[in-house]
C-alpha cells in the first residue's frame, strides 16, 4: 500500500517499497512544484516533469546560457560587468493529439493524471485520462528517460487509446524556446535580459536551431520518431556551442538517430544498470520512518542526476530542474553537495572539481579586479567563471568561496585517495586561492585579521573577523601546506615543476603556516561565547519569534541595512563553522554557540536546517536535531519554502544526507580515516546507509543500541568507532555497542 505525503487529493504518494513517488492530479496552482520534483536530469540536460499536452519552459542545457551587461546607475571600479543566465531552450515536450484529424483543445477537457518517478529505473511514467463532454475517455500513456551517461538526449514513448468512436494520432513537435523568467522583486528568480532569450535560425516541427545574441551560444534540437511495438518512440537530440547552425543540427540529429535506432528498451536497461551501481553505495533506510527514508532517496536521486559530469560544468543551486538563481554555481556546491558525491559518486565529484580548475584563470582576473596583486579569488556566483554578482556586500565580499573549494578538494582526496588530482589540478588551486588570504588580511598585536568580509549569513555583511571565514581560511592555509608536503613526498619530480610554475618557495609555505597559527577567532570572554564576528554580539537582537510569519523571508520585507544592524542570521554561519571546523572546540562551547545563535536564526535559506540538525545532535539536543532533519529532508517534497517551483534546492537535498550521516552517525570529514560516533534518536528503531571510502564499499547499520560496520567490496579498511579502530577485509563485519 502506498504512503500518502502532504495529505491532499492532489498529493505525493511513495510506493510501499520507497522506490518510486507519484504525483496525482495536475492542479495548475501546484504544477510548478510537481514539474520540479518529477524532473529528470543528467548534468548536461534537464527536463521538468511537465505534462506533454501543455508543457512550457521545461528544458535546460548546462552549456546554454545568455550573457548580458549588468546595468548600474552608479558603477564603481571592480563591480561585476556581465552576468551569465541559464535560460530555457527549445521545447521538446510539445505533443499535439488529433482526433479524426482535428487537434484536440485540452483546455476544454477534464483530466485525471498520475505521474510516477521511478528512482531505480531513472524513468518518469505518466498516464492521463482526458474526459470529453460526450462521455468519451482518452487515455495517454508515456515513459521518459534522460540518460544518466550525460548525453544531451531525451527519449520518450507514447501510447494513446480512446473509449468510443474516433481515430487518435499523436504528433510530437518541437517549439522555439520560451522567454526566461523576468526579473522580479524576488532576487532568487528572474533576470533582466535585453534579448529575452533565443533568436531562431531554423525552425520546423522536427528541427530547430536558435542562438543567444549575448553569449553567441547556439542550440540545435532534432527530433526523430518511429513506431515500436505498439508505442510511438520519440528521440530528441540537443547540441549546444558556438559552432555553425549546420554543425549543431548535424550533431543533434546524429544523437537522436542513434537513440532511435537503439530503441527505448536498450536505453532503459543502461539507465537501470547505472542506477544499480549508484544505489549499491547510496541506498539507505530509517526503520520506522519510511516517509523520511523514501524522501532521502528522492533527494539523492536529484543530486546525482543534476550534477555535472563532463568537467566543464558543476551543480547549480537548482540543478537543471528550474530557472532559480539563473543556473549559477555557488559555494554550496562544494560545501554541501561535493562531500556527498565524493563518497557516493566520486567520479562525478572529481569532474565538478575539474570544472573549478578550468575557471582558475577567471579567478585570477577576479582577484585583480578587487585589487589583489597575487592569488586567485573564485566568483561568488557564476556559470562561465566570471563574477556575476551585482551586489558585492552579499556577493564578492564572500571570500569564503575560496575555502569552500579548498574544503571540497580535501574532502574528495581524503575520501578517494586520488593524489593524482592533487598533482594535476588540486595543488595549484589550493596554493593560488590560499594566497588571497595573505593579500586580504593584516597583522595586529600578533594576530592575523580578515576585514571587510561577509560570511555565510547574508543578513550580516562587510564585517571584520567573521568566525566562519577566519576558521575556514585557517584550515585552507594548513591544507595547502600539508598537501604540498604530500605531493613532494609521493612525486618529488612533479612537485619540483609545480612549485617552479607557481613560484612557490618554502618560505611562502612557512608563512602560510604562521598565518594559520595566528588567525584571530573572535571570542567574547564576558559572555563566554564565540562571536560570529568582531561586532555581531554588540548589536541589538532581532525578535525572530515575535516577527509575523508574513514577514519571512526577511530579505523580501526589509532593507538589507536594517538587517545588518541587528543580531539576526539568515542561515547557519558560526554554527556551520562548528560543524566544518569545530574539531578543536569543546562540546560545551559548541552547545553555547547553538543555544545563542539558534533563536536569532531565521533559516530563510534552505542551507541552514541541515547544519543545525548536525550540531543539535552533537550537543545533545535530539528534539531539535529531528526537527531540522525533517526540515531539510522535506524542503521540496513538502515545498516548505514555497518556491520549489523554481527548481529543487540542491544543497538542502544533499544536506538531508549530511544530517543523517554527519549528524546521527557522527561522521566528519577531518582526514583520511573513516570514523563515526553514531547515535540513535529515541523515536527511531534504527537506520542504515552506505558509502564508498577509498575504493571500499561500506555499509553502516544501527539497530537498537548496536551498530554494525560491514565491508561489501574493495580493499581492507580501518574504520574508527568513537576512539576504537576496527580493521575489516571485504565481506567482514563488526558489531558493537552504539555508545563508546
Amino acid at each position: 500500500m502506498a504512503r500518502l505525503l502532504n495529505g491532499a487529493d492532489d498529493g505525493v504518494l511513495f510506493a510501499e517499497d520507497g522506490w518510486s513517488l507519484d504525483v496525482i492530479g495536475d492542479d495548475p496552482a501546484r504544477e510548478g512544484w510537481a514539474a520540479t520534483i518529477l524532473a529528470l536530469s543528467n548534468g548536461a540536460l534537464g527536463v521538468r516533469g511537465a505534462i506533454e499536452e501543455r508543457a512550457q519552459a521545461s528544458t535546460f542545457l548546462a552549456h546554454a546560457y545568455e550573457q548580458a551587461e549588468i546595468h548600474y546607475h552608479e558603477k564603481l571600479k571592480g563591480f561585476a560587468t556581465r552576468s551569465d543566465s541559464r535560460v530555457p531552450v527549445v521545447e521538446a515536450l510539445g505533443l499535439e493529439v488529433r482526433l479524426d484529424g482535428e487537434a484536440i483543445d485540452f483546455t476544454r477537457l477534464r483530466s485525471a493524471t498520475r505521474r510516477t518517478l521511478d528512482l531505480r529505473a531513472g524513468m518518469l511514467r505518466r498516464e492521463t485520462r482526458w474526459s470529453f463532454p460526450d462521455g468519451r475517455l482518452l487515455r495517454i500513456r508515456s515513459e521518459r528517460i534522460v540518460p544518466l551517461d550525460g548525453s544531451t538526449l531525451l527519449l520518450r514513448r507514447f501510447q494513446a487509446e480512446i473509449d468510443g468512436e474516433g481515430a487518435v494520432t499523436l504528433h510530437p513537435r518541437l517549439a522555439p524556446a520560451p522567454s526566461g523568467a523576468a526579473q522580479s522583486d524576488d532576487p532568487r528568480i528572474g533576470v533582466n535580459l535585453a534579448s529575452r532569450g533565443f533568436a531562431t535560425e531554423q525552425a520546423s516541427d522536427e528541427q530547430i536551431v536558435e542562438r543567444l545574441p549575448g553569449s553567441g551560444i547556439g542550440v540545435a534540437a532534432v527530433q526523430r520518431t518511429r513506431e515500436d511495438a505498439g508505442w510511438l518512440l520519440v528521440a530528441t537530440g540537443y547540441a549546444a556551442g558556438h559552432d555553425a547552425s549546420e554543425t549543431l543540427a548535424a550533431d543533434a540529429g546524429a544523437l537522436a538517430g542513434t537513440a532511435l535506432s537503439d530503441g527505448f528498451e536498450a536505453a532503459a536497461a543502461a539507465q537501470r544498470a547505472l542506477l544499480d551501481k549508484f544505489w549499491a553505495a547510496a541506498d539507505l533506510t530509517i526503520a520506522g520512518e519510511p516517509r523520511l527514508a523514501a524522501t532521502l532517496r528522492a533527494n539523492l536521486f536529484h543530486l546525482f542526476a543534476s550534477a555535472g559530469r563532463d568537467g566543464r560544468s558543476s551543480a547549480a543551486a537548482k540543478g537543471l530542474t528550474g530557472e532559480g538563481y539563473e543556473g549559477h554555481y555557488f559555494w554550496d556546491t562544494e560545501v554541501f553537495m561535493l562531500p556527498v558525491l565524493s563518497v557516493l559518486a566520486p567520479e562525478i565529484a572529481r569532474a565538478m572539481l575539474v570544472y573549478r580548475a578550468g575557471t582558475l584563470d577567471a579567478a585570477f582576473a577576479n582577484a585583480r579586479a578587487l585589487d589583489h596583486k597575487q592569488g586567485a579569488l573564485y566568483a561568488w556566483r557564476t556559470i562561465e567563471g566570471r563574477e556575476c554578482s551585482a551586489h558585492y556586500p552579499s556577493g564578492s565580499a564572500q571570500y569564503h568561496i575560496n575555502s569552500a573549494i579548498a574544503f571540497a578538494i580535501g574532502a574528495y582526496v581524503d575520501a578517494t585517495g586520488d593524489e593524482g588530482f592533487l598533482v594535476e589540478h588540486g595543488m595549484r588551486m589550493l596554493v593560488e586561492t590560499a594566497r588571497i588570504w595573505l593579500a586580504l588580511g593584516d597583522w595586529a598585536e600578533g594576530r592575523f585579521h580578515l576585514r571587510g568580509v561577509t560570511g555565510p549569513d547574508e543578513y550580516t555583511a562587510l564585517v571584520d573577523d567573521n568566525w566562519y571565514t577566519n576558521r575556514m581560511a585557517q584550515k585552507h592555509l594548513r591544507l595547502a601546506v600539508s598537501a604540498a608536503e604530500r605531493v613532494a613526498g609521493i612525486d618529488p619530480e612533479a612537485w619540483g615543476w609545480l612549485a617552479a610554475e607557481m613560484q612557490l618557495t618554502p618560505a611562502e609555505l612557512a608563512e602560510f603556516a604562521r598565518t594559520a597559527d595566528a588567525m584571530h577567532l573572535p571570542f567574547d570572554a564576558a559572555r563566554d561565547l564565540d562571536a560570529q564576528d568582531a561586532s555581531f554580539l554588540d548589536k541589538p537582537r532581532w525578535d525572530v519569534a515575535g516577527t509575523p510569519a508574513s514577514e519571512f523571508p526577511l530579505l523580501l520585507h526589509y532593507h538589507p541595512m536594517t538587517l545588518y544592524r541587528h543580531q539576526v542570521s539568515k542561515q547557519a554561519d558560526i554554527v556551520l563553522a562548528m560543524v566544518l571546523g569545530g574539531e578543536d572546540v569543546s562540546l560545551e562551547r559548541k552547545r553555547r554557540v547553538f543555544d545563542h545563535y539558534e533563536p536569532i536564526t531565521t533559516h530563510d535559506s534552505t542551507l541552514s536546517a541541515s547544519t543545525f540538525a548536525i550540531l543539535a545532535n552533537e550537543v545533545g539536543h535530539e528534539t531539535q536535531a529531528l526537527k531540522f532533519f525533517a526540515e531539510t529532508s522535506l524542503v521540496d517534497i513538502d515545498d516548505r519554502h514555497g518556491n520549489t517551483g523554481h527548481g529543487v534546492h540542491m544543497a538542502a537535498l544533499a544536506g538531508s544526507w549530511l544530517a543523517l550521516v554527519w549528524g546521527f552517525a557522527g561522521f566528519r570529514p577531518h582526514g583520511p580515516q573513516l570514523r563515526f560516533r553514531p547515535t540513535r534518536p529515541a523515536d527511531w528503531q534504527g537506520y542504515a546507509f552506505g558509502l564508498s571510502w577509498r575504493g571500499t564499499l561500506v555499509r553502516v547499520e544501527v539497530t537498537g543500541e548496536q551498530v554494525t560496520y560491514r565491508t561489501v567490496s574493495g580493499p581492507d579498511i580501518v574504520i574508527g568507532h568513537h576512539d576504537t579502530e576496527i580493521r575489516l577485509a571485504a565481506g567482514e563485519s563488526w558489531t558493537g555497542a552504539l555508545a563508546a
